[in-house]
């Protein structure tokens, strides 16, 4: 497992592939959001650590997942696709240390370029503004609010391709992205702002900032939106049920991606 999570992390890392995908969703976002051109460009970034940094964390989070989902997708179906899953199944070495291994080491690598854009901020604003503490804040933002949604994301795109194409599944992704967890609930049925969102706002509202307007999103049930029943009131004890949500839900896929596998080799 740790042989092949090294071997992929660092063949993942040497992607040009990856970095030019993120270099031209990062510009994209600057270019088509002025909110996120100020914030991060401009002084966007201001008031006291914590509150800028959950921002940062917020607008970090909102669209760069979209290039980690698309880069996962077709890892763990490459062995295949390149003839040698045959040869690895002969090795002493188990299916299913192979692809948590893959996991850990792609899904690592991955997220190296979100972590950059990220605490590269954070560590402007640390100087700029003589706040120290803000690199505290960035780490504890970084790994409450956006870390637990790239765990499950990356378990579903890695797995994902295993039943569709992995051109396919990227378009769906991105469908899902949007519709799951950036659009305005009482437009249509969603999950967004609710429990399966998976971008980190009940980690957020409901543990490191509580004090913040219970009307932003996503804090708890809307009206006239459905599905408000997956929204319930954000408060510390249903952030961690959201953060539990995010961890089961990624343990779940890679199980059954395992059978699948399991049941394939057979």
């Amino acid at each position: 497992m740790i042989a092949t999570m090294r071997y992929e992390f660092h063949m993942q890392l040497r992607s040009r592939a990856m970095w030019v995908v993120y270099a031209l969703v990062f510009t994209v976002y600057v270019a088509v959001d002025r909110s996120f051109f100020t914030l991060y460009l401009g002084r966007g970034v201001e008031g006291e650590p914590k509150t800028a940094m959950l921002a940062l964390g917020t607008m970090v989070g909102a669209l760069m997942p979209v290039a980690y989902g698309c880069m996962v997708a077709d890892r763990l179906v490459r062995d295949t696709r390149l003839g040698v899953a045959g040869v690895l199944d002969t090795t002493p070495t188990g299916q299913g240390s192979r692809l948590i291994g893959k996991y850990l080491g792609v899904c690592a690598a991955t997220a190296a370029p979100i972590a950059l854009v990220f605490f590269g901020r954070a560590i402007v604003f640390a100087v700029a503004e003589g706040e120290p503490t803000a690199l505290g804040w960035a780490s504890t933002t970084f790994l409450l609010t956006i870390t637990p949604g790239l765990i499950f994301i990356g378990a579903l795109t890695l797995t994902g391709p295993l039943l569709i194409s992995p051109m396919i599944f990227r378009v769906l992704f991105v469908v899902y992205w949007f519709w799951g967890n950036l659009i305005y609930p009482a437009m249509m049925p969603t999950i967004s702002g609710s429990i399966f969102d998976a971008t980190g706002g009940y980690m957020e509202f409901g543990l490191l900032s509580p004090e913040r307007d219970p009307n932003v999103i996503p804090y708890g049930p809307y009206p006239g939106a459905a599905l408000n029943f997956l929204r319930p009131v954000a408060s510390p004890t249903v952030a961690f049920l959201w953060l539990g949500t995010m961890l089961a839900l990624a343990v779940a896929v890679l199980a059954l991606a395992r059978l699948h596998l399991a049941r394939k080799a057979t």
